[in-house]
């Protein structure tokens, strides 16, 4: 044991593991709610109409906390509380199940979300200072690496939990859930005993150091672009399902495969950039051509009458959002100072949150109706089009903008 503990103090992959477990679960946490909730508001006696504030009371909740939580500075701190937010979230996470009412079940699936987004925030804050003397290349590589884990618990994690329940037994799902969120508890209860002292006497120095304030400007623009990628992600993304099943007619078997490709390709997409050293024209040029592809498959799966062709697009449309949204993220975060990144950790979650729930209501009111009652998702694609492209537009511009603040220095220097 104690060479294990040992092995764990001095290894970053066994850290970003623990961490990646994490935001895992916590995905999983957030996601399974869909398909439990109609189960859960049967079994109460409620209303299945009633089954998607389950849905949105973790979502609001989550938003909510990740505006108010702040990363610290120093990476033991941090440890503590992420310890302490793992009790809360284990803690709600097991008594879900035991609930027998509605109401009850709603308020603990609140309490988690702010469990959840607050972790969110901390656990990627805690893994950026605990690393924080690899290189810049490094920290980007774990950045998108967390990040990932979104779209595999979306592939794999949220199907496995299912098959282990039957799609049923919801409150064996969330024991299970509870039960992972505890074997990472004690790894993290075990890293702060065996690492806690000197990893304080190690980071806290070195992200003591002064350097310039957080640039309000800057932080404000790059929550833009954030805002302007998922945004235009899911004016899309929550419609083709949508046109797929009523205009074509998709089989369940055939979109539930769709979802599982395109979750299993966004996450081998992203691990594929983490492992590459590009340049920040390299990085531009992706961002631009996964937009473009983005573009190429709406137009050609909004207008096709082959299912299968459209469940391709459809695909290629969620690798491509999905990779450009976690790169933009990833970059965004990973040059920022330490002022800004604790500052920016906490919004982007909050304003991924809130992103959501404008794309989905912006694409709802722009369908209209065909002379067959069928929807017409004309305005959809033309509005979709150019928030696509705005993207882009606004990254090269950012991307101008630092090139031209680090050549100030050089020049001065040259002089």
């Amino acid at each position: 044991m104690k060479i294990l503990l040992n092995r764990l103090k001095v290894s970053d992959i066994s850290l970003i593991l623990c961490c990646f477990s994490l935001h895992f679960l916590i995905a999983i946490d957030m996601l399974i709610i869909v398909p439990f909730s109609a189960s859960i508001a049967l079994d109460t006696g409620t209303s299945s109409a009633q089954a998607g504030y389950l849905t949105s009371a973790y979502a609001l909740a989550a938003a909510a906390i990740c505006l108010r939580v702040k990363g610290a500075k120093s990476a033991h701190k941090e440890l503590i509380r992420l310890i302490a937010l793992l009790v809360g979230i284990t803690l709600t996470t097991l008594l879900t199940p035991v609930l027998n009412d509605f109401g009850l079940i709603l308020l603990a699936r609140a309490i988690t979300g702010v469990f959840g987004g607050a972790l969110a925030v901390i656990n990627l804050n805690f893994m950026l200072l605990a690393t924080s003397k690899q290189s810049k290349q490094s920290k980007r590589k774990n950045t998108a690496v967390l990040l990932s884990a979104f779209p595999l618990a979306l592939a794999l994690g949220v199907p496995l939990l299912l098959s282990a329940t039957s799609a049923t037994n919801w409150q064996l799902g969330f024991q299970l859930l509870g039960g992972g969120f505890t074997c990472l508890l004690i790894l993290f209860a075990l890293y702060q005993d065996s690492a806690g002292a000197e990893s304080t006497a190690s980071l806290a120095p070195a992200l003591s150091t002064s350097e310039p304030p957080a640039t309000h400007k800057a932080l404000r623009f790059a929550l833009l672009i954030i805002t302007s990628a998922v945004v235009s992600t899911f004016i899309v993304s929550t419609q083709y399902p949508v046109m797929l099943i009523t205009t074509l007619n998709i089989p369940d078997s055939l979109l539930s495969w769709c979802y599982t490709v395109s979750g299993i390709g966004s996450f081998l997409a992203i691990q594929a950039y983490a492992r590459v050293s590009l340049k920040n024209r390299s990085i531009n040029h992706v961002i631009t051509l996964l937009s473009i592809a983005m573009l190429v498959a709406i137009h050609l799966g909004f207008s096709t009458l082959e299912v299968v062709y459209a469940a391709i697009t459809f695909i290629v449309f969620v690798i491509a959002s999905s990779a450009r949204t976690l790169i933009i993220t990833t970059e965004l975060i990973s040059s920022l100072t330490v002022n800004d990144q604790v500052k920016m950790i906490g919004l982007q979650g909050a304003v991924q949150h809130f992103s959501v729930g404008l794309g989905s209501t912006i694409s709802s009111t722009l369908i209209t109706l065909g002379s067959d009652l069928s929807p017409d998702f004309t305005q959809v694609i033309t509005v979709a089009t150019a928030l696509i492209m705005l993207t882009p537009i606004l990254w090269w511009r950012n991307s101008g903008k630092e090139t031209h603040s680090s050549d100030k220095p050089q020049s001065a220097n040259s002089k």
